[in-house]
Order: structure tokens, then C-alpha cells, then sequence
């Protein structure tokens, strides 16, 4: 290893951009640093799929020290398909946000639209709830008792 490796971003794929940044800005208070739409020439050498664009933004929270990607894919050869439901296949994933009062962000979760995908579970120490935001990603609302995390 050369130097130091820092975490820069995670990074999640949506349907469209607007209504995910509208989403985590009001439920988890980020906001966009830039958002580029129509991104087409380097999305293509990134993942050497010819006709793909995409809209992406990244965006900063003061309460959290990583960067959000959302980013919204679009082909010129093949309609966009249609969001994972299942978060346990290969390529899936989620980010997990740890918050102070677990009832209420979940309930502001639902009423910005997102759906819980099953049911709160506890555990020593905390509870935890998958759920998906507009859009189609997954994301994790937790609370950890003793503040870790």
C-alpha cells in the first residue's frame, strides 16, 4: 500500500434523481455539494456501456463525515429496469444511518415515501429497520443504545 486510504463516498443507484435527493435531504438532512445531469462520455468509460448516461449528485451531511452518491442511470439501447427488490442479491447493497430517536425517523422515513421492506427487529443494545427510499435503494435506519457506531 502507497500512502494513505481514505473512504471518499458510498454510492447509490436510483430511478430518478430528483425525488432521492428530496428524500435524504429531508429524512437524513443531506444536501448536494453539485449534481451533474446528462453525464454520457465519462459514465461510458467508467463502465464500458455504450449509449449510458446519467444524472448523479453527491452530496454532505454536517452529521455525517461520509459523502452520499445518488446517482440515475439511462440507456439509449434498453428501457431502465425496473428497482431490486430484493437487497440480498449480489451487487446490492444499502447504507446504514445511525439516529438518536428510531421511532421518528422512521415515521419521517414513511411519510417522505420510503417503504419498510419487513419489520423493526431489537437486539442487545439497539434496534435496526431495512427499508427502501424513493427511487428504489436500500437503506438502514439503526439506533444503537450506548451511542456506538
Amino acid at each position: 500500500m502507497t500512502g494513505m486510504i481514505r473512504w471518499h463516498h458510498a454510492s447509490l443507484t436510483v430511478s430518478e434523481i430528483d425525488p432521492a435527493i428530496a428524500f435524504f435531504g429531508e429524512v437524513f438532512g443531506f444536501e448536494p455539494i453539485f449534481i451533474e445531469r446528462g453525464m454520457r462520455d465519462d459514465i461510458v468509460a467508467l463502465t464500458g456501456q455504450q449509449g449510458l448516461s446519467c444524472d448523479f449528485t453527491q452530496m454532505r451531511s454536517d452529521a455525517y463525515p461520509l459523502i452520499l452518491e445518488l446517482i440515475a442511470f439511462h440507456s439509449d439501447a434498453a428501457p431502465r429496469p425496473e428497482a431490486d427488490a430484493l437487497p440480498w442479491r449480489p451487487g446490492a447493497g444499502h447504507v446504514a444511518f445511525h439516529v438518536d430517536d428510531f421511532d421518528q425517523t422512521v415515521a419521517l422515513a414513511v411519510r417522505q415515501g420510503a417503504s419498510m421492506l419487513g419489520r423493526a427487529i431489537d437486539f442487545p443494545g439497539g434496534r435496526s429497520i431495512y427499508c427502501r427510499a424513493p427511487g428504489g435503494a436500500f437503506f438502514e435506519i439503526e439506533y444503537l443504545s450506548d451511542g456506538a457506531g
